[in-house]
């Protein structure tokens, strides 16, 4: 039952993918493995992160196309800073709009929001406390068939990252 159900996952993603290829689509799904490096005074703090990204894309005109993504980035604390801190998850929602200048390469700015979650540990428990900011994220890209490497600065209220995305997109 395993392998039926794992054949007709593949046997549906190569279909959706080689019909693609027959003609374009206006609506298309991401789905993106990230990387951060923390930049300023939040890499001070920590490290790195690391997170998973879903992007949805709505083709307006060849060239351009509106965007929305969202998803989770964990960012580790550098341990010798504060030993209570045990990370953050931030959550963004972002909407915005991606340029292609060639078939493969292209410009991505999205404005929206950003949920952060501050995990540290207090006594024997893990506590939290959480916010939101305006955030904003200019980055540029490149289109390999049905994969998408992208490169961004994503800032909001006094931190900000340089994030590396790599996504799929069906």
């Amino acid at each position: 039952m395993k392998n039926l159900i794992t054949s007709v996952i593949i046997a549906i993603l190569v279909i959706a993918s080689t019909g693609a290829n027959a003609q374009e689509k206006k609506f298309k799904v991401g789905l993106g493995l990230e990387a951060a490096l923390p930049v300023g005074n939040f890499g001070t703090i920590y490290s790195a992160g690391a997170g998973l990204s879903l992007r949805f894309l709505y083709k307006i005109t060849p060239q351009f196309g509106a965007t929305f993504t969202t998803g989770g980035i964990a960012f580790f604390p550098k341990g010798s800073l504060n030993k209570s801190s045990k990370a953050t998850l931030n959550i963004p929602l972002k909407v915005g709009g991606r340029y292609k200048f060639t078939k493969k390469f292209y410009g991505i700015m999205e404005v929206g929001e950003t949920h952060s979650i501050v995990y540290y540990k207090s006594g024997n428990s893990v506590g939290h406390v959480s916010g939101n900011s305006f955030t904003y994220a200019p980055g540029i890209g490149v289109l390999l068939g049905g994969f998408d490497a992208s490169l961004r600065y994503e800032g909001y209220q006094g931190a900000g990252f340089v994030g590396l995305r790599l996504g799929f997109f069906f």
